[in-house]
């Protein structure tokens, strides 16, 4: 071959390369890609903030933690309701895998508010939040759209930060005496697939341990109240056992009220869970 067709072959498979990988990134879909417009939300000063509620800090730790939420809120009336409560978190995504950011990663959202997860107190100082649009707070599915693009959200948030699937966790995990979301038909062992949180296979495995308290411990769970840690286990790997509230009004508080079941399978199901998070 002669150095004009060599040079020429060079200059061609160049060109081929650079073509190929442009047209890869046009069909590749990305985060932005689905991106609502920004978002504006007035202040108590009357201005605009452009994209970002203002309620926020500086981080002075490195992001550890994915919390996961629901809201059963419109979009825009949740927006209004976070900022007149002043709190915030970083994204929403509505039922049709819409996402909103409303405050940036490098700041620290009011999303979690007190709470506790595998010894570390106090998770909006390194954690990301994302809400997920649920009208029954978590009780009924989220629709396929929603979760492709909660997939998509995670799996970078979690890529860049580099966080392990055992600190991917529902806010009544990290919170079980307060809050009841993301709730029990958040679909956990699909997430497991994409390596979004633990989730262990049940087996009918002979229990190890009775210790209940020392079971959830080894979770991560926060057991200065144990009915309350227990039912938030039971809500996360356990679904089936959680009862379906339909008092929309009161939904939080009843779901509050309900009470754990202890027997064998739970137990054997505790200690599963417990060896996964070893």
């Amino acid at each position: 071959m002669t150095q004009k067709k060599v040079a020429s072959f060079i200059m061609g498979s160049i060109l081929f390369i650079g073509l190929s990988m442009r047209l890869i990134a046009m069909l590749t879909p990305t985060v932005d890609a689905i991106f609502q417009p920004k978002t504006q939300v007035e202040n108590s000063q009357g201005s605009l903030n452009n994209f970002i509620l203002p309620h926020y800090e500086d981080r002075t730790e490195p992001i550890s933690h994915l919390v996961i939420h629901s809201f059963a809120l419109p979009v825009p009336e949740m927006i209004k309701r976070l900022n007149d409560l002043k709190v915030s978190t970083h994204y929403l995504i509505d039922i049709n895998g819409k996402i909103t950011k409303l405050v940036p990663e490098d700041k620290i959202a009011y999303h979690a508010g007190k709470s506790f997860w595998r010894g570390k107190e106090s998770i909006n100082k390194s954690s990301v939040g994302i809400e997920l649009q649920n009208p029954t707070l978590g009780q009924t599915p989220f629709p396929k759209k929603q979760l492709n693009a909660f997939i998509l959200l995670a799996k970078d948030i979690m890529y860049r930060h580099k966080i392990p699937p055992k600190n991917v966790v529902a806010h009544s995990d990290i919170a079980p005496t307060r809050k009841v979301d993301v709730g029990k038909a958040f679909p956990w062992q699909e997430m497991t697939k994409h390596n979004i949180g633990i989730y262990p296979p049940a087996q009918n495995t002979s229990i190890k341990n009775k210790d209940v308290g020392k079971l959830l411990s080894q979770i991560g769970y926060n057991t200065n109240d144990l009915d309350k840690a227990l039912l938030a286990f039971e809500r996360r790997f356990m679904p089936e056992l959680i009862a379906t509230d339909n008092d929309i009004h009161h939904l939080e508080e009843n779901l509050q009220t309900q009470k754990p079941i202890l027997n064998d399978t739970v137990l054997r199901r505790l200690n599963e869970v417990a060896d996964s998070y070893k």
